[in-house]
């Protein structure tokens, strides 16, 4: 019997081989690739720099010369021009204003016609405090172009000043400073003080030798009403100053005089307590009297001198 032939196996070669065709390009390989974008990158960022057009230099002198002109324009705006001359000033007394301030009118009238930008405003205030002691407080305040407005709050006004020469009475009235701010006039809800002086009494001056010394006195006697009046419940019609003995003499509503010291190392207020504790031995609110003295002091503190009428 015949025997059939096995098929012979063909083995697979590991070598498959490259087909030319004029139809096929060769790939190139991918770090070949990758070089040759890099060296297009490098080679066309040079170029690329090189074509941003640079600014032209008439350019830069015109934008130069434009800026010095404008500037040029602005110095003489500033310092030559009429447009920031100072032309009114406006006066404010807490709020309202005031037409016919002479004095301060005067010294404003100084800097009408001045450049407004160069005002000195702190020697300007400094001038005007030194000639109205009267004014507590003042601010300076420029309104362009050509306004200054000058605004002021007073001392407030704490007492009448009934000035008596040779029996003749003036009538003042005086600020928290002792300083003298109005004449021939008063206020009936202010303290009262009668003062003798061999010479009259001047308007827009302290009614005493000095700013300091005025302040002082007169912070005494007005304390020394008000703290008699809230002690006692009883009106003080006017207190009666006397420089020379550094006293003070409260005349009541029950028609007698307090009789009070106002040396700095007697207390007012111990004065009116030895009076608190007298009471009870003396009623002042139904006995007639002509005086009560609080001034004595020593070993006898609690001593009251008192004269009936």
């Amino acid at each position: 019997m015949f025997k059939k032939k096995k098929p012979k196996k063909v083995k697979k070669s590991t070598k498959i081989s490259k087909l030319s065709s004029p139809y096929r390009k060769a790939l190139p390989n991918s770090k070949q690739k990758t070089r040759r974008i890099r060296q297009t990158r490098s080679i066309n960022a040079p170029q690329r720099l090189q074509n941003i057009q640079k600014p032209s230099s008439w350019k830069l002198t015109l934008t130069i010369v434009l800026i010095l002109i404008l500037g040029s324009l602005g110095v003489h705006g500033v310092f030559f021009s009429d447009y920031f001359l100072i032309e009114d000033f406006k006066i404010e007394e807490e709020g309202t204003l005031i037409d016919n301030y002479e004095k301060m009118s005067a010294i404003l009238k100084k800097v009408v016609g001045e450049n407004i930008l160069f005002i000195k405003s702190d020697a300007l205030k400094k001038e005007l405090l030194e000639a109205h002691p009267e004014i507590e407080s003042i601010k300076i305040k420029k309104i362009f172009p050509d306004t200054v407005k000058i605004e002021y709050d007073k001392y407030p006004v704490v007492a009448n000043i009934v000035n008596i020469v040779n029996g003749v009475q003036k009538r003042f009235i005086a600020d928290s400073q002792g300083f003298l701010v109005e004449e021939n006039n008063e206020h009936p809800d202010l303290p009262y003080i009668y003062y003798n002086t061999d010479e009259p009494l001047e308007l827009r001056h302290s009614f005493l030798t000095s700013e300091a010394v005025s302040q002082k006195r007169l912070k005494q006697i007005i304390n020394a009403v008000k703290l008699y009046e809230e002690k006692f419940a009883m009106h003080v019609l006017y207190a009666k100053f006397l420089k020379a003995e550094r006293e003070v003499h409260l005349y009541t509503e029950k028609r007698f005089f307090v009789l009070l010291d106002l040396d700095e190392k007697k207390s007012i207020n111990k004065q009116i307590q030895k009076l608190i504790k007298a009471l009870t031995k003396l009623d002042i609110y139904n006995t007639p009297l002509d005086y009560i003295d609080l001034r004595i002091s020593g070993t006898q503190t609690e001593k009251v001198i008192f004269k009936r009428a």
